[in-house]
């Protein structure tokens, strides 16, 4: 509730956080501003060569500087789109950094309430977003605005009459586009939390295939899969259902005003009170008012999406961090772990372990034995500081484990998981994973501990060796 009631003031604070390159963005509105007020001056331009038109009259200076009007709106808005889309790029970039140097140093447990899917739809799409909000419908909104104020400023003074006449038409499209755009924002919000869901979902299946095959589960997850179809399907067609009724009306408004301007303006030009060039700049400016004001509905649509984004991004970079520096740096070598009378419940569960207590000396070896769920794994994840204890005290000789720090702590533990995962690259890559000094690690040194951890004949098949990916 509390993000709600501050309004955009959270979106403003992320992307200025994100240094958002000022010099290329006012750049870019710059040029966006003089391609509006070259745009203006066309109207103007053309009722002069209208009122004066005839084979021997024709304005060469006239046409000369449509042209110019032309080039430099041509010029200037190609220009202006790089570089507020460079702009809106840099933006995402950096946010898509923050959120993913966040997440890789959020503690497990996050990772064990959301699944890998959200999260990944929290970098790539909640960030998307935003960049559409500032590369496109952004500079739209501040050009279409400019546009709206000049265009009106200028019909007033050609014929104010006429202006009062098209200006009934923007609150009956206000009226149109603020409640539907309303639901449309609300529909929206809804779209990128199921896309997250079923994204979510789809990653977990298609990572666990072999259990869902083994399992005879493809039914089952047939069924769940077409279930997140359906409900994106919904959400889609409630989409199009706002569309087509927007479209619609609008049209029917905007045809309305341009009947009657052409109506009452071709009885003032019959009457000899305005020209035909006038009736003409009239109407060019009023496709310069009508135009922005439709794209108005889709500027706030996507500003509550992103706002809708933003409070979801928020919400991951105030999360909790790993202290990984904070403790001592301690050399573990030959020291004895002893675990002292240690109890571990996730949440408000039942307890995994309770009051466990064993030592491991120097080169012994030990084993866990017991059920599934019966907390072997959680033990290690307690090792490793995946988790702290509810209760209990892990200690390595006589220094309790949590009062050093985590990264010294990992560094010197070698951690195999169950599912034994292979990251992305080559052998030498996997080897060395984590390592800052890898680059000093000779391939010989690789060798011996690659003989040492995989089936002989097995190791004789990779035939381009360390750089076997």
């Amino acid at each position: 509730m509390k993000e709600e009631n501050q309004g955009m003031k959270p979106f403003y604070s992320l992307v200025l956080s994100t240094k958002i390159p000022k010099k290329g963005l006012m750049i870019g509105l710059l040029a966006s501003i003089i391609t509006t007020l070259a745009s203006l001056v066309v109207p103007i331009l053309t009722r002069e060569l209208v009122d004066g038109f005839s084979v021997a009259a024709v304005s060469g200076t006239v046409l000369i500087l449509i042209v110019i009007a032309f080039i430099v709106q041509a010029v200037l808005n190609g220009v202006s789109l790089y570089l507020l889309t460079a702009v809106g790029q840099k933006v995402v970039a950096r946010l898509r950094g923050m959120v993913w140097v966040k997440m890789l140093h959020l503690p497990v447990s996050y990772f064990d309430q959301n699944t890998s899917g959200e999260s990944v739809s929290r970098v790539v799409n909640d960030t998307s977003i935003i960049r559409q909000l500032i590369s496109d419908h952004f500079p739209q909104f501040v050009t279409g605005f400019i546009s709206i104020i000049g265009a009106v400023t200028i019909l007033m003074f050609m014929d104010w009459k006429m202006t009062l006449l098209m200006l009934i038409s923007v609150p009956v499209m206000m009226m149109i586009m603020i409640p539907l755009g309303r639901r449309m924002a609300k529909i929206s919000r809804g779209l990128q939390d199921e896309t997250a869901q079923f994204s979510g979902a789809i990653q977990q299946t298609l990572g666990e295939i072999r259990l869902m095959k083994s399992s005879n589960a493809e039914r089952f997850e047939k069924k769940n899969g077409f279930a997140g179809i359906e409900r994106l399907l919904s959400y889609g067609l409630k989409e199009a259902r706002i569309f087509a009724i927007i479209a619609p009306l609008m049209y029917v408004v905007v045809m309305a005003v341009i009947v009657m301007i052409i109506g009452y303006g071709g009885i003032r030009v019959a009457n000899g009170t305005m020209t035909t060039g006038s009736l003409v700049a009239f109407l060019l400016y009023l496709f310069q008012i009508i135009m922005p004001l439709t794209s108005f509905a889709r500027f706030f649509t996507q500003l509550q999406k992103a706002k809708g984004a933003t409070e979801r991004i928020i919400k991951i970079l105030d999360l909790p961090s790993e202290e990984e520096k904070n403790g001592k740096e301690i050399d573990i070598t030959n020291k004895s772990v002893h675990v002292s009378n240690v109890s571990f419940s996730y949440g408000e569960a039942e307890s995994v372990l309770e009051n466990v207590s064993f030592s491991a000396e120097p080169g012994q070896m030990i084993a866990f034995a017991g059920p599934s769920g019966g907390g072997k794994t959680t033990m290690f994840g307690l090792l490793e500081r995946f988790y702290e204890p509810t209760s209990g005290e892990i200690r390595i000789g006589e220094v309790p484990i949590k009062e050093i720090s985590l990264k010294s702590w990992r560094s010197q533990i070698g951690y195999v998981s169950q599912e034994s995962a292979m990251m992305a690259g080559t052998i030498r890559d996997n080897l060395c994973y984590g390592l800052e000094y890898k680059e000093d690690i000779t391939d010989d040194m690789l060798w011996n501990v690659a003989k040492m951890r995989m089936p002989i004949n097995l190791f004789l098949l990779l035939k381009r060796g360390l750089i076997q990916k």
